[in-house]
């Protein structure tokens, strides 16, 4: 296992005027109260409307396997290359929209096309619906003629958790698996067992024990910590990893989530798979959604399109 502690480049004005719009009013709202939830979703995808795009990426949307999607396709990329993108959002709320401007921009770093779908959400559709259809769109891919080895999975929070489910359905229905994956400030342990959970809450300007605990209930239906903890099919941090390709795992130092990361590179490198985890220094929550005004969010995005050059 490779581990890699990145020092924040952002310049301390920057980081400190972004860790001041994450405590303001101006911050997204996340809350999954049921008098609340579609003002949160609505909440995201404005934020997401108003940041900017890559340039030269074309963004319209599609269907694959019955699942609506967003595609990125950069000018002069080949279109038989995918990465296939899985926004975060607690399994609650987020969508293309909201991820649009991540995606586009890791879409023209990566020089390929990128399919992100808009996979059904809790409560509404619960466990196990967001895996159904990752798995609904990675076969309608191969069914369209790319190629395993052409194909790589991203995706931040529980979009990284769904990135580690969908590979490990995958796995076990004898489906090829993609080239490689990266997981991004990644959910992998819906028990919150993690030391880091209440270690860093007071640095951690994002997520709160008591916001995952509401996004867990959601979309595993009421199960307790302990089920939630356990099952293999709800915290990726609880299966074997086994013949799993390539990981990339980024999380910043001041999460909630660290020791998720932290416990999912270590179990990865036991059973033989090639891991790599960088820690990034001073950074929040998925930093790279403010990729505009911090200079980590930028390297960040160029640090998984190398993972994904070196992984051809």
């Amino acid at each position: 296992m490779s581990i890699c502690h990145m020092t924040c480049s952002s310049g301390r004005l920057p980081v400190t005027l972004v860790n001041a719009i994450l405590k303001s009013p101006f911050s997204p709202d996340l809350s999954v109260d049921p008098e609340k939830i579609a003002h949160s979703r609505k909440s995201m995808n404005f934020y997401g409307r108003i940041m900017p795009t890559a340039r030269g990426v074309k963004i319209q949307p599609v269907s694959y396997g019955g699942v609506a999607c967003e595609q990125h396709q950069p000018k002069n990329a080949p279109t038989n290359r995918v990465l296939l993108y899985f926004h975060g959002g607690g399994y609650c709320v987020g969508s293309p929209v909201s991820h649009r401007h991540i995606i586009s921009r890791l879409a023209r770093k990566s020089k390929m096309r990128a399919v992100a779908p808009d996979y059904r959400k809790a409560p509404e559709h619960p466990h196990p619906a967001p895996i159904e259809d990752a798995v609904s769109v990675y076969s309608a891919l191969l069914e369209e003629g790319v190629k395993p080895e052409n194909i790589y999975l991203a995706g931040d929070s529980a979009g990284g958790n769904l990135v580690l489910e969908t590979l490990l359905k995958l796995r076990e229905s004898s489906v090829p698996l993609p080239s490689a994956a990266c997981c991004i400030s990644p959910w992998t342990d819906l028990s919150m067992s993690g030391d880091t959970i209440y270690t860093k809450v007071d640095v951690d300007l994002l997520l709160t024990p008591s916001l995952l605990d509401q996004f867990a209930a959601h979309y595993t239906a009421g199960a307790s910590p302990e089920t939630r903890g356990n099952s293999a099919t709800l915290s990726p941090l609880a299966a074997d990893l086994n013949q799993l390709p390539p990981l990339l795992i980024q999380v910043g130092s001041e999460e909630i989530l660290l020791d998720d990361s932290v416990r999912l590179a270590e179990k990865a490198k036991k059973v033989g798979v090639q891991v790599e985890l960088q820690i990034w220094e001073k950074m929040q929550h998925v930093w790279h959604y403010t990729f505009p005004m911090l200079k980590d969010g930028r390297m960040a995005i160029d640090e998984i399109a190398s993972f994904f050059d070196r992984n051809q």
